[in-house]
């Protein structure tokens, strides 16, 4: 994401611009404010337009890039080292440090008073925070909704929160606030081809002494063989129970669902690890078929309870086949809006 870094206010030192980034005087309708009588309430605007940044000046007092004054209204691209000059003021300065394209962002609080540019994470659709290794929060996108949502490793509910731009998380010891980008400004975000999860076989390769297990899944379009990973084993103890209700004669609406901390218990860990072995479960996937899907294909929840969402699935225990549930065809649904 692009930085511009102000050269006289330490309190602020370091701006991440926004796709449509406004400058000026005023405290509630621009993105970075300079309190000078000198500069317009709305001074320049920063944006990212036809793959490159650009600013344009629609001040009073204008605006100069280095040593050259804009012309109002026409936008000036920009390069990185530039310097920005509100008013021709040497007070209200600014220098170009970063031009990458706009993305979603995590930006530490306390970045202000450190100008080290690590103090962000962009983040991708999925995401366990502050590392896949350790996390404490995931935050996650859902296409379906158009909808950021976080949910805590440590909650036995596994409830999904609704968060919105500049939001503040908190995890790792430090507070973060959340920068998203408009769907508008985004081509990640357009409609596509989304998975449900009855439109998804799973393949799960057990070994003879159940200490290692494979995952397959394939769908019309793709088949993609998951890594050995330790959560491929909560995935299929998942579809046990499922195939259990099936066999009791539990229609599928009824099937597999069980309190976390009681499979938890069943496999021997405690609700934190079994909700981060199910996050790392669904980053995986997500990471294996991208926008197509959201996670909600592998794993439900509904009232504290969760289950394994696929309905066409097959165990092998070494070459032995002591599972078979499912459909012989899968095909993709274009979901529109």
């Amino acid at each position: 994401m692009a930085i511009i870094l102000n050269l006289n206010d330490t309190a602020q030192s370091l701006n991440y611009l926004n796709a449509y980034h406004c400058i000026g005087r005023s405290a509630t309708n621009v993105d970075t404010v300079v309190n000078a009588p000198e500069v317009s309430r709305m001074h320049a605007i920063i944006e990212w337009a036809d793959n490159q940044w650009v600013i344009r000046d629609i001040s009073s007092n204008g605006t100069w890039v280095n040593n050259q004054k804009l012309t109002k209204e026409v936008p000036h691209k920009l390069n990185i080292g530039d310097h920005l000059f509100l008013a021709k003021a040497k007070e209200h300065a600014f220098v170009i440090q970063d031009l990458t394209a706009p993305k979603n962002m995590l930006i530490a609080v306390e970045h202000t008073k450190n100008r080290n540019t690590e103090c962000s994470i962009a983040i991708t659709d999925y995401n366990l925070l502050p590392s896949e290794e350790s996390p404490e929060i995931v935050l996650f996108y859902v296409q379906s909704k158009n909808q950021w949502y976080k949910e805590y490793i440590d909650d036995a509910d596994g409830i999904a929160y609704p968060v919105t731009n500049q939001e503040l998380l908190r995890f790792g010891n430090q507070s973060w606030q959340l920068k998203l980008i408009s769907p508008t400004e985004s081509t990640t975000h357009l409609a596509k081809a989304k998975l449900l999860a009855h439109q998804v076989k799973y393949r799960f390769n057990l070994s003879l002494d159940e200490e290692t297990t494979e995952l397959t899944v394939t769908t019309d379009h793709k088949k993609v063989c998951l890594s050995e990973k330790i959560h491929h084993y909560l995935t299929l103890s998942l579809a046990r129970h499922r195939d259990e209700d099936a066999k009791k004669g539990k229609d599928e609406l009824n099937q597999g669902w069980i309190l976390p901390e009681v499979i938890a218990k069943e496999l021997g860990y405690d609700v934190s690890l079994f909700n981060t072995h199910v996050c790392r479960a669904k980053k995986q996937f997500k990471d294996a078929f991208g926008s197509l899907c959201d996670g909600s294909e592998l794993f439900e929840r509904k009232d504290k309870r969760i289950r394994f969402a696929g309905s066409s699935y097959r165990i092998y225990k070494g070459n032995e086949l002591i599972v078979n549930r499912g459909q012989d065809k899968v095909t993709l649904t274009v979901l529109h809006g």
